[in-house]
């Protein structure tokens, strides 16, 4: 993907999460049940990274650990309701959320700074696979050695969204689309009913096991769940391949 493109989505994208966070935060008050899993890789005392934290949900299934989490989104909105709404949850040694820049290369955290990363439903709205693969890489950084990443994306290979991937490839064979190949936009309206676009791609298990092993990680699960597609890896001695 060209990189004027994957600008251009990646700038929407944190326009558009602005424009619907306060229907999108209600629509999602609930950590998914059939994820709830991933509140395990997370023991007593760890730093946690949660990587596309939303209105930060994911703090539900992390209580009474005494955890030190911090969220960081693209999205100032849904940055602000999570501070509004959840600050004040039980059972953390320290909560923080931090908005970050839609382009950014580097997050402000020393190497090394986290024990467990999680990586929740953002994956598939990166545009392209170089893209990808350096977000992949900035995680690898924060990463303690042995430590955990989680993440998950949309099942999109699905009878509601297929349809969108199918036009994409019709429009790639026309050369009318800029997307890469699997990608399609999916939509959403907030409560005064103006919509966002989201840009998804449609991963494979395989596909996702590959990035994140290409990344730096030794891939120890991966499967679907409740119309979500995940991988859990450790940061292992191995460096990222180029």
């Amino acid at each position: 993907m060209k990189k004027e493109t994957v600008e251009k989505i990646l700038k929407e994208t944190e326009a558009g999460y602005d424009l619907i966070s306060k229907k999108f935060s209600q629509t999602r008050k609930k950590f998914w049940g059939s994820m709830e899993f991933i509140g395990e890789y997370a023991e007593k005392g760890d730093r946690v990274l949660d990587f596309g934290c939303g209105n930060g949900r994911i703090l539900e299934i992390l209580g009474g650990k005494n955890i030190d989490y911090v969220g960081v989104d693209i999205s100032e909105n849904l940055i602000k309701l999570a501070e509004k709404k959840r600050l004040s949850e039980k059972g953390f040694r320290n909560i923080r959320f931090l908005k970050i820049d839609h382009g950014f290369k580097r997050l402000p955290f020393p190497d090394e700074s986290f024990d467990v990363i999680c990586a929740i439903a953002v994956f598939h709205h990166i545009p392209g696979e170089k893209e990808r693969i350096e977000k992949a890489r900035e995680l690898y950084r924060l990463l303690k050695p042995g430590g955990k990443l989680v993440v998950s994306v949309w099942d999109l290979w699905q009878k509601r969204y297929i349809g969108g991937i199918i036009r994409n490839w019709k429009d790639k064979i026309l050369k009318k689309s800029e997307l890469d190949w699997n990608d399609c936009f999916v939509g959403f309206k907030n409560n005064e009913e103006q919509s966002f676009v989201r840009y998804h791609h449609a991963f494979f298990e395989g596909e996702m096991r590959k990035l994140f092993k290409k990344a730096g990680f030794s891939i120890k699960r991966s499967g679907k769940a409740g119309g979500n597609i995940f991988i859990a890896g450790i940061k292992g001695s191995h460096k990222p391949v180029d």
